[in-house]
C-alpha cells in the first residue's frame, strides 16, 4: 500500500459532540515530497465505490478511529485539487475521543491517505519540467491521523454540527460528593491551558479562541490542584440549567444538545437516569415564569420594607413613658372599678339594642 500525507494548516472543530470533521486530506494535481502527482479525478472510483473509507491512526490497521462519511475532489484552480473529506471520529472508543481530541486541539498536524494502484492506474512522464510519476487511478483503502507526510497545501476546513461548541464527553471517575461552582470555578488557575479548561467545563463559547477561563461555561469536573472526577451534582444542575431552571442558560440553541448528551452520559456512567432535555421553547417558558415569580416576591418584599418605614416614622411612646399594661390598669381590683365596669357594658348594650331598633323601623 502506498501513503500520501497532508499538513493540517487550519483547524476550526464545529461537531463535537457527533466528533464529525471536515477536512482535504490529500491534495491533487501538484508535486508531492515522493515526486508524484495525483490527478484530480483519481479518487473518484473508490468514492463511488469503497466508501465508508476507514479512518486509522499511524496506518495501523489494528487502532480504527473513525470512517469517512463523504469525499469529493474540489477544485482550487491551476490544475490542483483538494480530496474533501468529512470523518466522523469514533467517540465510543478510547482511541477515537483521543484522536479526535488532537485533531481538534491542533496536536495532530498531518492527514495520510492509503490506497494501491491499479494496474495501469500510474504512468511516468514528464511534468512541470520534472520527471514524475503521473497517478491517474487508485484503490483508497484508508486514511490516517499522521506526524509528518507527503502532500502539500491541505488543511481541516471546519467540523460541522449542530453542537459546535459542545465539549466531547471523556470517560472519566465520577463524585457525589458536594458541589459548589463559583467556589470550585475560582479555584482554577486563570493561566490553566485550553486542555485542562476543556476537561473541566461542558462548553467553550464558539465565538472565543477559547484560551481563557471566561470562555467556558458548565462546569462539572472536581478542582484539587488539577481536574478531578466529574461531579454527578454539578451534571444534574447543568442539566436542569439547561431546563430553564436558576434563569436558564444563555447558550446559542444549536449547542444544548451535546452539552445535554455531555452531561448526560456522565450521570449514565454511574448508572443514574438523566432527565430528559426540554425544548428551548420549554426551558424558555419554565425560565420567565421563575423569572415572573423572582419579580412578584422582590416586589412583596419591597412593600414590606416600605410599610416598615412608614411605622417606623410613628411617634411612637419612649420608653419611659407611663403606659398603662392590661395586667395593671385594666383588671378590676375593687368593687368600685367593677361597678363602673358593669355600668359601662349596660350603656353599650343598650346603645346597641337602639341602634338595631332605629334600623329595623
Amino acid at each position: 500500500m502506498q501513503y500520501k500525507s497532508s499538513t493540517l494548516t487550519d483547524i476550526k472543530v464545529m461537531d463535537e459532540a457527533q466528533g464529525i470533521v471536515e477536512a482535504f486530506t490529500n491534495t491533487m494535481g501538484a508535486i508531492d515530497a515522493d515526486g508524484d502527482v495525483i490527478m484530480p479525478d483519481a479518487f473518484d472510483n473508490s468514492i463511488s465505490y469503497n466508501m465508508p473509507v476507514t479512518v486509522l491512526q499511524g496506518h495501523d490497521s489494528s487502532k480504527i478511529i473513525g470512517k469517512v462519511l463523504e469525499a469529493a475532489p474540489i477544485t482550487v484552480g491551476d490544475g490542483e485539487a483538494k480530496l474533501w473529506n468529512k470523518i466522523q471520529f469514533n467517540l465510543e472508543t478510547q482511541i477515537g475521543r483521543e484522536a479526535f481530541s488532537n485533531v481538534s486541539g491542533g496536536y495532530a498536524k498531518e492527514w495520510s491517505v492509503g490506497f494501491n494502484i491499479p494496474d495501469g492506474g500510474a504512468e511516468f512522464t514528464q511534468y512541470n519540467n520534472s520527471n514524475v510519476r503521473m497517478i491517474k487511478n487508485v484503490d483508497w483503502i484508508e486514511v490516517s491521523s499522521v506526524i509528518r507526510g507527503a502532500s502539500p497545501d491541505t488543511q481541516t476546513i471546519s467540523a460541522k454540527s449542530e453542537d459546535k461548541a459542545a465539549i466531547p464527553y471523556r470517560d472519566t471517575e465520577t463524585t457525589d460528593t458536594e458541589w459548589n461552582g463559583p467556589r470550585t470555578v475560582a479555584a482554577v488557575p486563570n493561566d490553566s491551558n485550553k486542555s485542562t479548561l476543556r476537561r473541566m467545563f461542558a462548553y467553550v463559547d464558539s465565538d472565543t479562541d477559547g484560551e481563557v477561563k471566561s470562555d467556558y461555561k458548565f462546569p462539572h469536573h472536581q478542582w484539587d490542584g488539577g481536574v478531578g472526577a466529574a461531579n454527578l451534582r454539578a451534571c444534574s444542575a447543568g442539566i436542569a440549567a439547561l431546563n430553564g431552571a436558576r434563569g436558564g442558560t444563555s447558550i446559542p440553541e444549536s449547542d444544548r444538545k451535546g452539552v445535554y448528551n455531555h452531561l448526560r452520559r456522565h450521570l449514565e456512567s454511574d448508572d443514574r437516569d438523566a432527565p430528559e432535555l426540554l425544548s428551548a421553547a420549554q426551558a424558555d417558558e419554565i425560565m420567565t415564569s421563575a423569572e415572573d415569580r423572582r419579580r412578584r416576591r422582590r416586589q412583596y418584599n419591597e412593600t414590606i420594607a416600605d410599610e416598615k418605614a412608614t411605622t417606623d416614622d410613628h411617634d411612637w411612646p419612649d420608653a419611659d413613658d407611663e403606659v398603662p399594661l392590661v395586667t395593671d390598669a385594666f383588671v378590676p381590683s375593687t368593687q368600685e372599678q367593677r361597678d363602673q365596669i358593669r355600668a359601662k357594658l349596660d350603656e353599650m348594650r343598650a346603645r346597641q339594642i337602639g341602634f338595631r331598633l332605629r334600623n329595623k323601623v
